[in-house]
């Protein structure tokens, strides 16, 4: 399965085709906490062909991978998004351009009402990307849930809070 953005592709994960971007996320390319589960979340979306949720993508520019992206989901209209990029594609705004145009995607043609991200505390670059995308800080869901120390940041659809202020 891929999916076109605005400028960017997603790429599902194909083990003969990706097995060496795996690597370079495991072996310290990528900053992302979880980065030893990128492996077993690459293997686990091959087979899940139909479903966005749940599934992990390389994320392409012109066809060359640049990153991965993690799409879960354990709410029919909420998701988390984990994403992380080779280290040589990093600080050319490729975060923004996949934060902004995945929301839009995912907002326009899931009907998804939140998305969510966690981030570090120390990562300053990613708080500031978030905010610079229209995420906000979730300060009571970061007290309420805080069971590896990040910083939870949400946005919203511009559907849902339409409704929610009639």
């Amino acid at each position: 399965m891929n999916i076109k953005l605005e400028t960017l592709n997603l790429t599902r994960y194909n083990e003969e085709k990706h097995k060496y971007l795996k690597e370079e996320f495991e072996t310290g390319e990528s900053v992302s906490r979880f980065i030893h589960l990128i492996g077993q979340r690459l293997e686990l979306s091959k087979n899940n062909h139909d479903n966005i949720f749940q599934s992990a993508f390389v994320v392409e520019d012109n066809y060359v991978p640049i990153g991965y992206l993690y799409i879960s989901s354990n709410e029919k209209d909420e998701v988390f998004l984990e994403c992380s990029f080779l280290k040589r594609f990093r600080k050319k705004g490729y975060g923004k351009t996949l934060l902004n145009e995945v929301s839009n995607y995912l907002f326009e043609q899931h009907n998804i009402r939140c998305i969510k991200g966690d981030v570090d505390p120390s990562n300053k670059n990613s708080q500031q990307m978030l905010e610079a995308c229209g995420y906000l800080f979730d300060e009571e869901e970061y007290e309420g849930r805080n069971f590896i120390g990040n910083m939870v940041f949400f946005k919203e659809s511009d559907c849902y809070v339409n409704k929610r202020r009639k």
